[in-house]
């Protein structure tokens, strides 16, 4: 194992996640132009508790089976079907979650049900790609991302050419397209979703619990109160049109978070060998380079998003009232991701390390400080200065993991 990133694997799990993230940039410039502030508000928000959710499925079924994989013993098989069998029952929690969100703010039991349907698919298939990378299948992923991409863009600009554009149709898009990657994960992890592991049930998933999930939960929840505190607090109390520009600003730098996520996906476990192999040496040159290249992202998605706003303002954002918070916002949110940038590599060696516990004791403590911060910021400044709490909060998470990482040696 080189202690290297592979490139042709880290383009390729770049490429089939850049291709989600394009389609989220499509349908939301296509409901800014089609739709209502309101619509493509809610959109986002529905957006940001969707990656909530598979956050969560991360932390109860993603961490555990990473440490499951790598000991390969006769337990640790009973834990991987134990979490294939879990992930229908998280997949249905999410998908009624959804419809209760979308249902309190357009009171639509047709738009809440689509929503619903596109959860269920979406945290579904989320498992399956974790599965798919800790098992080192990464072009089973690839491919799957793509049909998802694929699908959804076809459809959009159909939707978008016949004046169709609407949250109800981009529900049901979304849910079709969910639908239709999930087998091109492949036939094998298929049949262990749906039929060979029906009957694993739940003692393996306690188990896992109890050993990472529990702390990699809390480090979900509270980081999640890191970096997301302002969207609920912005759109509980204020709407989803206030949320609006901030979700908006957010969206531009889209492209360095899939970077962040799809390298650190193929990397963990990468990590976690070299670690079990005493190969220390080698893990810190990964980590550095797996570093650089995130810095490197980051800059250029930062340099697109300004020759957006200066060149093509009036393209992406025709609310005129509205474009200084898009400003604002995208400048915070610029500085919030160089941070996140540099932290996502730690915390990545940490998870590889099963440094699980004093992780989720990370996100908690700068949660405290992120969340009052916040919602503080709310209430007395205008919703995209709320990000400055967002900010202090990510820093403060720096700093606490660069310190648990040399305490440990790195």
């Amino acid at each position: 194992m080189s202690d290297k990133l592979p490139f042709k694997r880290a383009f390729s799990a770049i490429g089939g996640s850049a291709g989600m993230a394009l389609t989220s940039l499509v349908l939301a410039i296509f409901l800014l132009q089609k739709g209502t502030i309101e619509e493509y508000g809610l959109f986002a928000f529905l957006l940001v508790t969707q990656a909530l959710a598979n956050g969560i499925s991360n932390a109860l079924l993603g961490s555990p089976l990473l440490i499951a994989l790598s000991e390969n013993t006769p337990e640790s098989r009973n834990k991987i079907s134990s979490f294939i069998f879990v992930n229908l029952f998280i997949s249905l929690v999410f998908s009624g979650v959804q419809a209760l969100i979308v249902f309190s703010f357009v009171d639509s039991m047709p738009i809440a049900l689509v929503y619903a349907v596109s959860a269920f698919f979406t945290t579904l298939r989320w498992f399956g790609r974790a599965y798919l990378n800790n098992s080192h299948q990464h072009s089973r992923v690839v491919i799957s991302d793509a049909i998802y991409s694929v699908v959804s863009l076809i459809i959009a600009v159909i939707l978008y050419i016949s004046d169709s554009v609407s949250l109800y149709n981009f529900g049901l898009l979304t849910a079709s397209a969910a639908l239709l990657a999930l087998p091109f994960l492949g036939v094998n992890y298929i049949k262990m979703q749906f039929f060979s592991t029906l009957n694993a049930g739940f003692h393996g998933f306690f188990e896992g619990f109890q050993q990472q999930g529990r702390y990699a939960l809390v480090g979900v929840l509270t980081t999640e109160g890191t970096q997301n505190s302002h969207s609920y607090i912005v759109t509980l109390l204020l709407g989803p049109a206030a949320f609006a520009p901030i979700a908006a600003a957010a969206l531009l730098f889209r492209p360095v978070m899939v970077v962040l996520n799809s390298l650190a996906q193929i990397e963990r476990p990468r990590l976690r060998g070299l670690l079990i192999a005493q190969r220390f040496s080698e893990a810190k040159a990964s980590l550095n380079r797996f570093q650089k290249i995130n810095l490197v992202f980051w800059f250029l998605n930062s340099l697109a998003a300004g020759v957006l706003l200066v060149f093509f303002m009036d393209l992406y954002w025709k609310d005129f009232t509205t474009q200084s918070a898009l400003i604002y916002s995208t400048v915070l949110i610029s500085l919030v991701r160089i941070s996140r940038s540099v932290s996502s590599t730690f915390n990545v060696y940490l998870q590889a390390a099963d440094r699980f516990k004093e992780l989720s004791w990370v996100s908690v403590k700068s949660s405290l400080i992120t969340i009052p911060a916040v919602y503080f910021l709310v209430l007395f400044f205008e919703p995209s200065f709320s990000l400055l709490g967002l900010l202090l909060g990510e820093l403060l998470s720096l700093i606490f993991l660069m310190k648990l990482c040399r305490s440990i040696g790195v």
